[in-house]
């Protein structure tokens, strides 16, 4: 996997990301004032009670979700077996789960004996310790679908199925209607009495922008973190320095209002990072040793560990910002696995498996575990059949996957939902073993923004295709 090289940006870019970033304009400032020092930022009065965070670990190109979790005996493995063909997995060499229950399975029975992909035996260990679940066959849906309804066309489905652009929006916000906000960001603006600071957006990202965070009204935007911290201004001392500061008190002096607000944003965007080092000074007091720790499980300081260790101390920072319901976006790139779906997938979940592992266990050193859930999703699952019969085979787009859930408030050790009976050209099937799911991902995302504190009715503001399924979903991925 790639390692983690610090950003560079240069002050257009600096400025640049604050605009699209830190969201100055969504938080009024009295005056200009001086900068604030990181003893200034330490003195803020701050509160962190009642504290519960939300994090997306966003599977970009499509998961071929079929090959993480896989069936282990009987009708289902045997149909695994014939549908995958070259790109089953052996299952001696699968790391077997303990299911708390059995899984429903589609065709009305019910299965217990699954194992997770041979790069994964953390992931399967943390399922069986109850610290993990799945919500089988998930998928942007805008009401329930059969496969007759799909067939004649007689039913509303999300626009351009099987686009990465078209569905990620849609995990990300709402598979029905223009996208106008993501649920990430309306969540973290209803919940603005709980998110108070006015110097850091409760919106974190690890990715750059998103559709996840998009605020509706607009009242507060995405503060981005490069992959091990702050995005500073590069050489950002001396002469240097105190020509730009000058040049920003001329301009919020100015009478020029494009002048102020430029001087508004690279004041906001200095605050902000004096709050945020803060942060990460609170978790260094805490004498946790995080490369220990991902290092252990695993790591190889790739990406997605760099980002969600990053992510893990901002979290244990959490006393130098007012923000009690923050919620943060970590992309993991390289799931388009159109060919080589073997060497490729194995590569990917090793990757998830140390970075799963690694950010649970850097919570727990924390205490902060009970006060996370990490969502781990894709646009779409991939084609249960393969592209071609040759050792680099991959598979297409598909529809229905698996989204994985971990924290110590869910209900862990169980696949949720209705697992696909790997039926092809019937049931479920839509072509090629694109799975119609069987829970939608507004079904999943709703539940999430309801343990965040956000109520029902607001419930169905945000995602109005729960009306199509009964209103806001029962208590199933939290216990």
């Amino acid at each position: 996997m790639p390692q983690n090289k610090p950003k560079e940006f240069s002050r257009r870019d600096f400025i640049r990301n604050g605009v699209a970033g830190v969201g100055a304009s969504a938080f009024s400032l009295s005056s200009l004032g001086s900068l604030l020092s990181l003893k200034e930022a330490h003195a803020l009065p701050r509160s962190n009670s009642n504290y519960q965070a939300l994090v997306l670990v966003f599977l970009a190109g499509g998961n071929d979700s079929y090959n993480m979790l896989i069936p282990t005996a009987g009708p289902l493995r045997e149909r695994y077996e014939q549908g995958r063909g070259i790109i089953s997995i052996a299952k001696e060499e699968l790391h077997p789960i303990s299911l708390t229950e059995p899984a429903n399975i589609f065709d009305g029975t019910t299965h217990s004996e699954f194992g997770f992909h041979p790069s994964c035996p953390q992931i399967a260990e943390l399922f069986n310790n109850n610290e993990l679940n799945v919500m089988c066959n998930a998928g942007n849906l805008v009401t329930p679908v059969s496969l007759q309804a799909f067939q004649s066309e007689s039913v509303a489905l999300p626009p351009q199925l099987f686009s990465h652009a078209d569905q990620q929006r849609q995990i990300q916000s709402e598979p029905s209607g223009l996208f106008n906000f993501g649920w990430g960001g309306r969540t973290a603006e209803l919940l603005a009495h709980l998110n108070t600071d006015t110097e850091v957006s409760p919106l974190i990202s690890m990715s750059g922008l998103n559709a996840f965070q998009v605020s509706r009204d607009g009242l507060m935007t995405a503060y981005e973190l490069s992959s091990n911290g702050l995005i500073s201004l590069d050489s950002f001392n001396g002469l240097r320095a105190s020509m730009i500061n000058e040049s920003m008190a001329s301009a919020a002096g100015s009478d020029n209002l494009l002048s102020q607000k430029y001087a508004s944003v690279y004041q906001s965007a200095q605050r902000a990072e004096a709050v945020v080092r803060a942060s990460f000074e609170e978790a260094e007091l805490k004498g946790i040793d995080y490369d220990a720790i991902f290092a252990a499980a695993g790591g190889t300081e790739s990406l997605t560990q760099e980002r969600l260790k990053t992510v893990a101390k901002m979290i244990a920072g959490r006393a130098s910002t007012t923000n009690t319901r923050p919620v943060f976006f970590v992309e993991m790139d390289g799931f388009d696995t159109h060919r080589n779906l073997l060497g490729g997938h194995a590569a990917l979940m090793a990757d998830l498996d140390a970075s799963l592992k690694g950010f649970r266990d850097a919570l727990i050193a924390q205490g902060d575990f009970d006060s996370v859930v990490t969502m781990v999703g894709s646009e779409f699952g991939r084609t249960f059949t393969p592209n071609g019969n040759d050792a680099v085979a991959g598979t297409d787009h598909g529809w229905g996957g698996h989204y994985m859930f971990m924290g110590g408030v869910i209900d862990g050790g169980k696949l949720h939902g209705t697992h696909p009976d790997f039926r092809l050209e019937q049931g479920l099937d839509t072509g090629r073993g694109r799975w119609i799911p069987t829970t939608s991902s507004s079904q999943c995302s709703a539940e999430l923004a309801r343990w965040m504190g956000v109520s029902d009715s607001e419930l169905l503001n945000i995602f109005p295709s729960l009306a199509n399924f009964g209103g806001p979903p029962s208590p199933t991925i939290i216990a």
